[in-house]
Order: structure tokens, then C-alpha cells, then sequence
């Protein structure tokens, strides 16, 4: 065996490694992705809404609302109940008890409701991440256009804003 032979062996060994290691290294790194997306969906918040007492014409209306994950830093709410909207903030520490809150009065409905509805359900986490709970937790890269779509759909334009969810300012 020459030395040419040994050295283009040690070649072929040396590529045969490295290719293995890539492998696992891509391998480890699709691994640790994962990880982090189950400990995000472990960390972001879950509230919970219970509608408690009646709901009185043009009067506020009060819900039980207990945060089941993460810190809720912000989040809004408007709720479709009888032929009304209300709407609301909310903000919940991490695995917080049950806490009422009220929602005002925003504006007649379009139609009546027998069952109160959320039809809005945004909550923002520490990290700035916004995810929307009436379509089953799904995150929203922007949450201001979102919410400014949402509002559209509603025709709620003007009447409504959440700012700490948005970022936008106070007026």
C-alpha cells in the first residue's frame, strides 16, 4: 500500500465522519427547536372566562377570568351578550386565582346573541408574543394589524382599542 492509497483513505474516512457528525448535529439542533416551541406553548397564557350573573341592558357585564399558563401582560376582550358589546382589558400573573373583572357597554349588536360569546380573545405574554384565543390559542405576528382587521370585520373602528396589547399610545 502506497502512501497515496493511505492518504486518500484517511480522505475518505475523514468525509465519512464529518458527514456523520452534520447528521447529528442537524439532527440535535431540529431536537433542541422542538423543545423550545413545547416550552413556549408551556409558558404562554391560557385564560379561562366564566360569565357570572345577568346581563342588564346597557349596563356592565362581569366575568371570572383565571389565567391557566403564563404571565397575561396584556389582553383584550369583547364579548357578544343578549344584543350588546362589551369590551374590556385584561391583565393576569401567571396561574392567578379566578379574578372578576367587568366589561363596559361599547355598543348595540347587529343581531341577538341567547349565549354570551367572545368574539375577541387576545392576550399578550412578557416576551411580546400575542396569541388569539377565539381561534384556539394560534399566535398573531402582528398584532396591530390584526386587531385593527378584526375591529373592521366587526365595525367596531374607532370605538375600541387595547394599547397594551397593540403598543400603541394612550390618547
Amino acid at each position: 500500500m502506497s502512501s497515496n492509497q493511505i492518504v486518500v483513505a484517511l480522505a475518505a474516512a475523514t468525509a465519512f465522519f464529518a458527514l456523520w457528525a452534520a447528521i447529528f448535529a442537524t439532527r440535535a439542533d431540529w431536537s433542541s427547536r422542538r423543545a423550545i416551541k413545547r416550552f413556549d406553548v408551556a409558558t404562554k397564557p391560557v385564560p379561562n372566562i366564566v360569565f357570572t350573573g345577568q346581563v342588564a341592558p346597557g349596563q356592565a357585564i362581569e366575568l371570572e377570568v383565571e389565567n391557566l399558563g403564563g404571565t397575561l401582560a396584556a389582553g383584550g376582550i369583547i364579548v357578544h351578550a343578549s344584543d350588546e358589546l362589551y369590551a374590556g382589558e385584561l391583565t393576569l400573573p401567571e396561574k392567578a386565582p379566578p379574578r372578576r373583572i367587568t366589561l363596559r357597554f361599547v355598543v348595540k349588536a347587529w343581531k341577538r346573541q341567547l349565549e354570551p360569546q367572545c368574539l375577541v380573545l387576545i392576550a399578550r405574554d412578557v416576551t411580546g408574543r400575542c396569541y388569539d384565543y377565539v381561534d384556539g390559542g394560534r399566535r398573531i405576528k402582528n398584532p396591530r394589524r390584526w386587531l385593527s382587521g378584526q375591529l373592521r370585520g366587526l365595525r367596531m373602528q374607532g370605538m375600541i382599542d387595547f394599547p397594551g396589547v397593540t403598543g400603541k399610545e394612550r390618547r
